[in-house]
C-alpha cells in the first residue's frame, strides 16, 4: 500500500486554527489594525513649508537622494536666496519652470523626512535572513529608489515582478511583526500563569502597549507602508520641454 506525506508550510497549517486558545490571546487586540494604526507614516503635510523660513541645514542631507536637478534648483533658492527669476535666467527656462522643479523638490524632501532612515548594515542584518536574496535588493532599493522601473533594469526583471515582489515583501514584513508579538504576549502569559509579579514582568517585556513601536521589523514596514501608500516615486523626473538640452547650462552673469 502506498502512503503520502504533504509537505505543509506551518504557517499555512496553523492558521487554519483558532487563536482563541492560544497563551496570550486577547480576543480585543487586533495586530493588523494596531500595525497599521501605529506604523503608518505621519502626514508630511505639517512637517515643512515651502515658503519662507525654510531651514536649509534641515533637507540639505535629503538632497542626494532627489533628482540633481531639483537639488540644485532648491540649494540656490532656499541656501544662496537666490530669486526664481534668476534661476530661470541661470538655467535658461521660465520662472514657471523653477517654481514647479522647487515644488516638486520639497514634496519629495516632505516625503523622506516622514520615514526612518535605514542603514544597510542593519537592513540586511535584520531582514537577511528572512528574505531571499533578490527580494532583499528590491526591498533595498525601493528604498532608496522608490523606483519600480529603475529596479526593474538594475535587475534585469519585468517591473511587475518588481512590483509584486515588492507587496508581497511588504506583507511578510507585516506577518513577522504579528509573530513577533504573539511570541511576546505568550512569554507573558506564561510568566504570569507561573506567578511572576509586575516588577518581574516589567522586567522582563517592559510596556507592552509600545510593543508594536519596539518592535526588531517596525521601522521596515513604515518605510515600505509609506513608499507603497503614497505611490511616490523620489527619482522620477516629469519632462519639461524647458529642461530639454540644459544638462550644461552655464552660469549666466546676473546683472
Amino acid at each position: 500500500m502506498t502512503s503520502h506525506v504533504i509537505v505543509q508550510d506551518p504557517g499555512n497549517l496553523s492558521s487554519r486554527f483558532s487563536d482563541r486558545h492560544r497563551l496570550g490571546f486577547d480576543p480585543d487586540f487586533d495586530i493588523e489594525e494596531m500595525i497599521d494604526k501605529n506604523l503608518a507614516p505621519d502626514d508630511e503635510s505639517d512637517l515643512l513649508s515651502e515658503g519662507q523660513g525654510l531651514n536649509f541645514s534641515s533637507v540639505e542631507k535629503y538632497l542626494h537622494r532627489i533628482p540633481p536637478r531639483e537639488a540644485d534648483l532648491i540649494e540656490k533658492y532656499y541656501c544662496y536666496k537666490m530669486k526664481q527669476e534668476q534661476i530661470a535666467r541661470i538655467f535658461r527656462i521660465t520662472q514657471a519652470a523653477v517654481s514647479y522643479r522647487l515644488h516638486r523638490g520639497i514634496r519629495r524632501i516632505q516625503f523622506l523626512r516622514t520615514i526612518p532612515e535605514l542603514e544597510r548594515d542593519e537592513f540586511e542584518l535584520d531582514l537577511g535572513p528572512k528574505f531571499i536574496t533578490q527580494d532583499l535588493e528590491i526591498l533595498w532599493l525601493m528604498y532608496e529608489t522608490t523606483c519600480q522601473s529603475k529596479i526593474a533594469k538594475i535587475l534585469g526583471l519585468t517591473q511587475g515582478r518588481v512590483r509584486h515582489r515588492f507587496f508581497r515583501a511588504l506583507d511578510k514584513i507585516k506577518k513577522m511583526i504579528e509573530e513577533e508579538v504573539r511570541e511576546r504576549r505568550t512569554r507573558f502569559d506564561i510568566l504570569k500563569r507561573q506567578g511572576a509579579d509586575e516588577d518581574e514582568l516589567r522586567e522582563a517585556f517592559g510596556d507592552l502597549s509600545n510593543e508594536i513601536l519596539s518592535s526588531r521589523y517596525g521601522k521596515y514596514y513604515t518605510v515600505f507602508f509609506a513608499i507603497s501608500d503614497k505611490h511616490f516615486n523620489i527619482l522620477h523626473e516629469v519632462s519639461l520641454p524647458q529642461f530639454l538640452d540644459r544638462s550644461e547650462a552655464q552660469i549666466l552673469t546676473i546683472e
